[in-house]
């Protein structure tokens, strides 16, 4: 005899597509993670319930509905603001991989730096990156919405790794990049600022000469009556002059560097300069190390973090500061669209160190671009540093010379007069 066995009725068909939860799980997602859940609640809206299946509950549908519109608002009603600085970019983004990596959930650690952060910019901006996640967004779509405060490759770069599911590895990777770039813009500082110490002084010493010390020896010639060589008799007129219109010579002075700060302000004065950097002998060597080196690691950084070239280039192109490296990224993206490769428009670019385009070329090749951009990037850094260093070291006793040579023709100019005196008294 043999035994029935039974079998299990066949589970009525869902009307969700395949790879979406059922629509009565959708009200108990979580708000942070609603970011698919308009498109659930819509498609079980829409979709007839099949014969024999539970009916459709419509309360998810209207729960996501209202999020995804709320998400909308805050988008448009959401303001930019100033840019935020990149040690404050620098903060957040350091703060958040640690917090992602110990396992902190996302918008909690996005709250936790809005409450707890003493500076009102950083507050302010992630209190609406938190507002934005708990209406559904994710945290790039979040950041998007305030691109003028952290920057496009910032965006991007975070989109990127979202995707990816290498969020923390990503915000490591820009924590360390901006954290380079701090520390080369502080070297560059430290190194500039001797040079600029140097000519302040050397005008504050002309100015002493000619207000104080060239007056009080103009009555002791005058008394004298005795004739004054030519280059005293010039000093004298000068520092004359200088202390009757001193002020029509300070408004001249100061409208005139007004007119040259709005001239480089404009876009033709802007590229005129951009121009200079390439061109004198000095400036130029270490222009193109640390344009080409910062550019290129923050576009290795994005090319690892899964964004396309189009996208990189896009977005690298403001953090380049020169309109000329900018007009050389707008080539590239045109040959790229032309299936030429980057290394086609750097053969030719005066902008680039000598070789990069040979080492792009190989990278592009071998398919690792982004590894190789952050090798060559970092290089370019520190090379353009050392020469930045050298030109200072070669700046810095030619200002000396020239401060000497000035105090000289001063002191010059004074004591020949005094030494004409003393041999007529003898």
């Amino acid at each position: 005899m043999t035994a029935s066995v039974p079998v299990a009725p066949y589970p009525p068909q869902s009307a969700n597509p395949p790879g979406l939860a059922p629509s009565g799980a959708t009200a108990s997602l979580p708000r942070r993670s609603a970011a698919l859940a308009p498109r659930a609640g819509s498609l079980s809206e829409a979709t007839p319930a099949a014969p024999g299946s539970a009916p459709v509950s419509t309360a998810a549908a209207s729960q996501a509905d209202v999020g995804a519109n709320r998400a909308t608002k805050q988008r448009r009603t959401s303001v930019g603001g100033r840019p935020l600085s990149k040690r404050d970019v620098l903060l957040l983004v350091t703060q958040l991989s640690i917090m992602v990596r110990s396992g902190v959930d996302l918008a909690e650690a996005v709250r936790s730096i809005s409450a707890r952060s003493t500076r009102a910019p950083i507050r302010e901006a992630m209190a609406e990156v938190y507002a934005s996640l708990e209406c559904g967004c994710l945290l790039s779509q979040a950041l998007a919405d305030q691109r003028d405060r952290f920057g496009g490759a910032v965006v991007a770069s975070i989109a990127a790794g979202e995707s990816s599911g290498r969020l923390p590895e990503v915000l490591t990777r820009l924590g360390v990049v901006i954290r380079d770039q701090l520390r080369l813009q502080s070297a560059v500082r430290s190194v500039i600022s001797y040079p600029l110490v140097l000519a302040l002084v050397t005008m504050l010493v002309l100015a002493a000469m000619v207000f104080f010390v060239l007056p009080q020896f103009a009555g002791i010639y005058e008394a004298s009556r005795a004739p004054t060589p030519a280059i005293t008799r010039l000093l004298l007129d000068a520092a004359q002059v200088a202390q009757s219109y001193w002020w029509l010579l300070l408004g001249m002075g100061a409208f005139g560097a007004f007119v040259a700060v709005r001239f480089a302000r404009t876009a033709a004065g802007r590229r005129r300069i951009d121009l200079l950097c390439f061109r004198l002998p000095v400036v130029r060597k270490f222009t193109r190390s640390l344009l080409a080196g910062r550019v290129f690691r923050l576009q290795g950084i994005m090319l690892e973090s899964g964004v396309p070239m189009l996208e990189v280039l896009r977005m690298t192109r403001p953090s380049a500061g020169n309109s000329c490296f900018e007009d050389l990224i707008d080539q590239m993206q045109t040959s790229l669209i032309n299936g030429e490769g980057m290394a086609a428009a750097l053969r030719d670019s005066t902008c680039v160190p000598d070789g990069a385009a040979e080492m792009v070329a190989t990278a592009e090749a071998n398919g690792q671009l982004g590894s190789v951009l952050q090798s060559v990037g970092e290089f370019y850094e520190s090379e353009g540093e050392q020469y930045l260093r050298d030109a200072v070291k070669i700046a810095e006793p030619a200002i000396i010379v020239g401060l000497g040579m000035i105090v000289g023709v001063i002191v010059l100019a004074v004591m020949l007069p005094l030494l004409d005196l003393s041999t007529a008294a003898m």
